[in-house]
C-alpha cells in the first residue's frame, strides 16, 4: 500500500454512553478522529456471495498505523464519505512494522 492509494476519507466513531439523573443510559456515536484510507472490496467465497445477498458487502480498510488508529477496536465503527455505517470485524497489521492497519469491516448491518 502507498500513501496514493489512501484516497478516501473516513471517520472513526466510538460508542458513547451517558447517564442521566434516573440512572437510565442513552448515547449515540461520538467522532474520534478522521483519517485517509483505501478499500479493497472482498468477492469471493461463499460466505462472502451470501453476504451480498443479504444486502452486506465486506472490504479490508487500510490506514496508516498511528496512536491513535492502534487504539480502535471491534466495538468501534467507521463511516465513509457517504455517512453509511462499517461494522469492524477484525483488525491485523499485515506487516507486523506497526506502519498499516488492515481493518476487515462490514456494511449493511446492524450498526
Amino acid at each position: 500500500m502507498t500513501a496514493g492509494q489512501l484516497r478516501y476519507q473516513i471517520r472513526f466513531q466510538e460508542r458513547e454512553e451517558i447517564e442521566d439523573e434516573y440512572g437510565n443510559v442513552s448515547g449515540g456515536w461520538a467522532t474520534k478522529f478522521t483519517c485517509f484510507a483505501g478499500f479493497k472490496f472482498l468477492r469471493g467465497g461463499e460466505e462472502v456471495m451470501a453476504g451480498r445477498l443479504a444486502g452486506k458487502q465486506p472490504a479490508i480498510i487500510t490506514v496508516r498505523s498511528s496512536d491513535i488508529s492502534r487504539r480502535v477496536d471491534t466495538a468501534w465503527r467507521i463511516l465513509d464519505r457517504e455517512d453509511q455505517a462499517w461494522n469492524i470485524r477484525a483488525i491485523t497489521d499485515p506487516t507486523g512494522k506497526r506502519a498499516w492497519l488492515e481493518i476487515l469491516a462490514e456494511k449493511g448491518v446492524a450498526t
